[in-house]
């Protein structure tokens, strides 16, 4: 072992140590992650080009900038500024949305039809509270581990573990959240829509639309949390108002 491999392992021990104590304000906890940031951007952006090859990215630039700016709008009220959001259609007529480490947001271009601007600063919020809790981080440390995580920090080129990670990473995308974590993320998503000056409760008419909807016509991540959308708007009708209290003043007018 080099001296400066050695003295990297050592800062970077160091520096996970000292995450241990993080605390997260879209959680309101301290957490154990010892997934750091630039890491993540780094399996984000593998990912990235992973999906670019499997899924068809819009070109319809009216999707495209009404996306942007709301997402923007959304990112900047977030509990999380530590790394630039990525805001990307794809084309699919499914009702979907998801993220990837990093800040990368991806929107169906079908749900984009479908939602109101209030509605969709809603869905990115959802969205972009995943990335604020840190729930794909969390997922992919438990998945992969300390070592390997450690070993694409540390590799002098880190290509091969990279690609286990994204390939880990996109396998963890599909395969959804948790009921705690969309719960979460559907109260971090009224908060900020709030917060950027759009209507909270759209969280709730947008899951009532969902409802209506039948298997074809639903993304495969909200298609998991389908079943218990009631529960979910249910929980919401009793949150807002609490969330709307804390949040403060509202940002657009």
């Amino acid at each position: 072992m080099t001296k400066s491999f050695l003295i990297l392992i050592i800062t970077l021990s160091l520096t996970l140590s000292g995450c241990a104590t993080t605390y997260n304000p879209a959680t309101e906890q301290k957490e154990f992650i010892f997934v750091t940031t630039p890491m993540e951007v780094s399996i984000g952006n593998s990912v990235a080009s992973q999906i670019a090859r499997e899924f068809n990215i819009s070109k319809n630039i009216e999707q495209k900038d009404r996306l942007k700016k709301i997402g923007e709008t959304i990112a900047a009220v977030s509990d999380r500024k530590d790394l630039k959001y990525k805001f990307e259609v794809l084309e699919d007529k499914s009702l979907n949305a998801f993220t990837t480490p990093g800040g990368y947001i991806y929107v169906h271009s079908g749900l984009i039809e479908e939602a109101t601007d209030d509605e969709l600063a809603c869905v990115v919020g959802h969205e972009v509270g995943h990335v604020a809790a840190r729930h794909i981080a969390k997922k992919l440390q438990a998945q992969l581990g300390y070592d390997i995580l450690m070993n694409i920090a540390a590799s002098r080129s880190g290509v091969s573990e990279l690609r286990k990670a994204a390939s880990v990473t996109f396998n963890l995308v599909m395969l959804g959240y948790s009921r705690k974590d969309e719960m979460l993320g559907d109260r971090l998503g009224a908060k900020y829509a709030y917060k950027a000056g759009y209507d909270p409760y759209a969280m709730i008419t947008f899951l009532k639309k969902l409802q209506k909807k039948d298997g074809k016509e639903l993304g495969f991540v909200f298609l998991r949390s389908h079943p218990y959308a009631s529960q979910r708007i249910k929980m919401l009708e009793q949150q807002i108002p609490g969330i709307v209290e804390r949040a403060g003043a509202k940002g657009r007018p």
